[in-house]
């Protein structure tokens, strides 16, 4: 009989940790809140949907989708054309009617599908094998687009799963902060924050921006819950975030296991709270992690960070490869990071509200902090490793994760700031000094 009553015990002991303790009256407005929040932006991006003209990065994804769904690769390629042409030609036609009245419209999609469809009869280019081994190491967010694909069309498929993967990433935003200790309002601006943000915006587009921060989230969650010694839990969240991240982009992964790996390390020197066996098991997870999907990349002959700087430096292996991809990445980032400032007006004050936020938020709650800016600083280590104006504001997408899950955190906390959890997941304390 004492199984019995165990049992319930243990459901309820779950269900606190993910609704931060709540009753079920803030359970109801939590789920109501969220789901109001996440349609609301799904409507205001529906109606945007053909906007939204696809990249050369995403007719690579179209391709790659068409491919898993059994087509040729002359099918694929050609099917992806289609699809890149028939939003080329919307596009000409949009600008007809601001231009010219609707009159025009018709003729200026039928010329300008036909003229695309005539320009890229062969694919797009560039079509190096070099460079689609890029996208081709990134087979998640294609793989998830298959399904949608092959009973929505195409173009739907892309959009929607990059849709799904940013309302489930904002849903993690809510969670985390409900972790962290803050009230149901608080977490749902949040997750209002992390939607508006561009971080809402990248996530929402035909890329793998969307997937990429929704993997990064889940294994900071699990993060987080290993810093509050729930040890299962944390450890198998955060172990799949890490691998749903090497499958949708690896290098992202990389980042993010090492910046995790360094933010236990720096919690375990400097934060005495945080001396315990959680932060010890998020060290040792995240920095196997990184280990891990190194090595694993290496073996299945995945571009690395010399061929991604080769990338940058040949206009995608257009021209000869550099003999020195090192010393041009040092003097490009001199340049860029000098001329930035100047190119993008709102950048200092932009940057300069970032390290205040990131600051009085270590303040607060330095295990939380330290682990929120590590994972947000992920956005500047990669434009570091491409400082390309054109193409910063995407690169960086991750800086905003410091506004959504930091401006909250700084809000007065509710009453009950820790969640229930069940006794049995928790450790005794780490001593450095018995370790």
């Amino acid at each position: 009989m004492a199984r019995v009553e165990e049992a319930p015990t243990e459901a309820r002991g779950r269900w606190n940790s993910w609704s931060g303790g709540a009753g079920s009256g803030a359970r109801r407005r939590i789920i109501a809140g969220a789901l109001l929040i996440a349609a609301l932006f799904a409507v205001i991006q529906a109606v945007d949907y053909r906007q939204d003209v696809p990249s050369n990065d995403t007719y690579q994804y179209a391709r790659q989708t068409l491919r898993i769904l059994g087509d040729s690769q002359a099918q694929a390629v050609h099917g992806a054309v289609v699809m890149f042409c028939q939003d080329s030609g919307q596009s000409a036609a949009r600008s007809a009617t601001l231009d010219y009245g609707s009159s025009g419209s018709g003729l200026a999609y039928t010329s300008g599908y036909a003229h695309c469809l005539q320009t890229y009869r062969n694919g797009l280019t560039p079509s190096s094998p070099r460079y689609i081994a890029i996208f081709t190491t990134r087979p998640g967010y294609p793989l998830l687009a298959a399904p949608f694909a092959a009973a929505f069309g195409l173009r739907f498929g892309l959009w929607a799963v990059a849709m799904l993967c940013t309302l489930g990433a904002s849903f993690l935003v809510l969670l985390l902060l409900r972790a962290a200790g803050c009230g149901v309002m608080v977490a749902l601006c949040g997750q209002a924050l992390y939607l508006a943000a561009p971080t809402g915006y990248w996530g929402s587009r035909m890329l793998t921006d969307g997937p990429s921060l929704a993997t990064t989230l889940l294994a900071l969650l699990g993060a987080w819950w290993l810093m509050q010694r729930r040890l299962r839990a944390g450890t198998a969240v955060l172990v799949a975030g890490l691998a749903s991240g090497f499958v949708v982009r690896y290098s992202s992964e990389q980042l993010v296991a090492l910046a995790l790996a360094l933010g236990a390390l720096i919690c375990l020197k400097w934060v005495p709270s945080a001396r315990h066996r959680g932060a010890v098991l998020l060290a040792a997870v995240s920095g196997g992690g990184f280990v891990l999907s190194e090595l694993l990349s290496t073996l299945l002959g995945w571009p690395g960070i010399s061929e991604s700087l080769q990338d940058t430096f040949t206009r995608h292996f257009i021209r000869p490869d550099v003999s020195d991809p090192i010393g041009r990445l040092v003097r490009l980032n001199l340049h860029f990071w000098g001329y930035f400032p100047v190119s993008e007006p709102t950048a200092l004050l932009a940057g300069g509200g970032l390290v205040a936020l990131a600051v009085l938020l270590v303040r607060r709650d330095p295990a939380y902090g330290v682990l929120v800016v590590a994972v947000a600083a992920t956005g500047i280590a990669t434009v570091a490793a491409h400082p390309l104006a054109s193409q910063s504001d995407r690169l960086m997408v991750a800086v905003w994760l410091l506004l959504a899950l930091g401006l909250p955190r700084l809000l007065p906390s509710r009453a009950h700031s820790r969640p229930e959890e069940p006794a049995r997941e928790q450790e005794p304390a780490y001593s450095a000094g018995t370790a």
